[in-house]
């Protein structure tokens, strides 16, 4: 998992790799890290809030929490699910801050970030 691995290229890596732009968060001008971007963010405080005002699922602190302790406190049952609605959500939070960061697209609403993730959650979902 990349998340995990910490190679996705957020800004602090693109800034590694020599990138001369802003390394700050487009969504709320901290530095922009991994952890900051899905955990630490007010977007990700957002998304994750929403997800536990929803469905009772309380936000992961990191990512090696998130496949860790975290995930294994779900039953075995519905594992494949939160794993689904978890990188649907995070695939939309990393859309959304590419949108901002490459297109110079802003963000109208947090919830953009929501219904993202509910999309592509429901496109992941395999039609029997």
């Amino acid at each position: 998992m990349v998340l995990e691995k910490g190679i996705i290229l957020t800004k602090d890596n693109l800034v590694k790799r020599k990138w001369k732009g802003d390394s700050k968060c487009n969504f709320c001008r901290l530095e922009e890290t991994i952890q900051h971007l899905f955990f630490d963010c007010q977007m990700a405080h957002f998304v994750w809030n929403m997800l536990y005002i929803t469905f009772n699922i309380h936000q992961p602190k990191s990512a090696s929490h998130m496949f860790g302790s975290w995930l294994r406190s779900f039953a075995l049952e519905i594992r494949g699910q939160i794993i689904v609605g978890m990188a649907a959500m995070c695939w939309a939070i990393w859309l959304n801050r590419n949108d901002a960061v490459f297109q110079r697209k802003g963000t109208n609403s947090y919830l953009q970030v929501i219904f993202r993730g509910t999309f592509l959650d429901q496109a992941m979902v395999p039609v029997i």
